[in-house]
Formats: C-alpha cells, structure tokens, sequence
C-alpha cells in the first residue's frame, strides 16, 4: 500500500473529507488529493512533497504508520529528483548572484567613464580658465 492510499485509507476510517483535512493542514485540497492519488508532480514543487505528507499524516495521527512503511514520498519521488531541485534552486540563485554582481560593475564603469568624459569636457572643451 502506498503512501497515498494509505492517508487516504485513514481519512476515510475517521469519517473526514478532504476540505476538512485541508482546514486542519492549511494545504490546498488540490495538493491533497495528489497526495493521495501519487500524483506528486501537481504539488507545487517537488520540494513540499515530504512536508506535506507529514502534515498530513501528522494531522490523521498516522505518522508512525508512515515511518514504519518508511515512504514519505521517496519511493515515488526519488531522492535524487529532490535533491536536483534543491541544486537547481541553489544554481539559480547563484546565477542571479552573478548577474547582480555584474550589472553593479558595468553601472560603476559607467559612471566612471561619465565622471572621466565630464572632466575632459570641462578641461578641454568647457570655459574652465578665464584665460
């Protein structure tokens, strides 16, 4: 049994509807019900996956189950698609970084070559001295 008829098994043994988990959890019931039906790739990032099933669970009394069985949504997520959001993530953000980093140095140069264009203009082209 998975991770998903497993919440959903004990959701309906305590007589509760999704909108009513979904009050508890404050998750959308759209997630939920993915949850339950291991569809986990309409949950808004592959990150939330593990989080949300143990809010879930965590809210049905149902997380010992869980952590007997083991399945957090791993076995159906795969570690290695999380981790590669995480990087994916990490990756961004350093790209953003970079660019930031580098539109600062190409706003300084500019100003600079603003500042060294003004002061020529005024030595050489400008009524600087009264001669």
């Amino acid at each position: 049994m998975g991770v998903g008829a497993l919440l959903e098994k004990a959701r309906i043994e305590q007589g509760l509807t999704i909108e009513d988990v979904a009050e508890r959890t404050k998750i959308k019931p759209q997630f939920l019900q993915a949850i339950e039906q291991e569809q986990f790739h309409l949950l808004p990032d592959k990150a939330y996956v593990r989080s949300f099933i143990r809010t879930y669970a965590r809210a049905l009394g149902v997380e010992d189950q869980l952590a007997v069985q083991g399945d957090l949504g791993e076995a159906a997520l795969g570690v290695d698609d999380l981790s590669a959001s995480i990087r994916e993530r990490r990756e961004r953000a350093r790209r953003a970084r970079r660019n930031r980093f580098l539109m600062r140095v190409a706003v300084v140069i500019l100003v600079l070559a603003g500042a060294a264009f003004l002061a020529y203009w005024m030595m050489f082209r400008g009524n600087f001295w009264v001669e």
